[in-house]
């Protein structure tokens, strides 16, 4: 049962004992309404009915399909059923502790994504596809109490954290309008073992045109800026999931294990299975 305490007249959930042993949940809320509740970890929703009526820090707003928001320890929330909204929505928990790992891992500190005033963005159609088709496969393994789960929920929280700073944070920087979608696509889930070829193909420019670009903007070339977002991906799967150390190279798209050793102890000056015990 979760210790609940009164905060600001909202239910204030201390406790949930499913967090506490994993240190991140997965649900998919049906179509109800919530009380008015805050907590002491972090939550991330994603509205995948219709646009959802959602009270938060006492003001309403009207939310479509597709919304990605991250719910901090401060606020207080809930969803309202009315006519015309649906409350439906999946929900990711993850505690500060696991939240700082995944931050540490992505090379920034939690408190740079605290400080974001509006941690909401609105989701593509492809990236919306995507967290519903691993939604669906995480229902199927927390009813079989499968291990994975927990690292696939780690996946998902580590793609939102980094779809939110890539277009809450990086938007300050002056890139045009291809090259910031063109970033975005490299960085989704689904690209996780991109290749510099297929980047060229994506950019629709060639090889010498993309890597004047990269430079010009990333002040990297095409591979060293593949390397640094592949070996970004390593750490936070080394530090937040099982996975074996051969699974995460051939997930990242290398084809020799020893290769990728060589790429990632140059990054970090350890080997992965240092870093990992670490």
């Amino acid at each position: 049962m979760q210790n609940k305490s009164e905060k600001n007249g909202a239910v204030c959930i201390n406790k949930k004992p499913d967090l506490i042993e994993n240190e991140v949940t997965f649900h998919w809320w049906p179509n109800e309404d919530t009380s008015l509740h805050s907590h002491e970890y972090f939550e991330f929703f994603i509205v995948t009915g219709n646009a959802a009526l959602h009270e938060l820090n006492a003001e309403k707003q009207e939310l479509p399909c597709g919304i990605l928001r991250m719910i901090k320890p401060t606020d207080c929330h809930r969803f309202i059923k009315s006519d015309g909204f649906s409350c439906v929505h999946m929900n990711f928990c993850v505690t500060k502790e696991r939240l700082e790992k995944i931050c540490c891992a992505l090379k920034f500190p939690l408190n740079l994504l605290e400080e974001i005033k509006e941690p909401q963005i609105k989701l593509s159609s492809e990236e919306l596809t995507l967290f519903s088709e691993k939604a669906r496969a995480l229902n199927l393994m927390l009813t079989a109490n499968h291990d994975y789960a927990d690292v696939l929920i780690c996946e998902l929280v580590s793609h939102a954290v980094s779809l939110i700073l890539n277009k809450k944070i990086f938007a300050q920087f002056n890139y045009p309008g291809w090259f910031a979608e063109l970033i975005e696509k490299i960085h989704s889930a689904e690209n996780i073992d991109v290749s510099v070829p297929e980047v060229y193909e994506m950019g629709g420019f060639s090889p010498p045109v993309m890597i004047k670009y990269f430079k010009k903007y990333t002040g990297k070339t095409v591979k060293a800026y593949l390397r640094d977002m592949k070996c970004e991906r390593a750490c936070i799967l080394l530090a937040t999931t099982r996975l074996s150390i051969l699974e995460i190279s051939t997930a990242l798209g290398y084809d020799s294990l020893s290769h990728f050793n060589r790429i990632f102890k140059e990054y970090t000056g350890v080997s992965p299975a240092v870093y990992r015990r670490r």
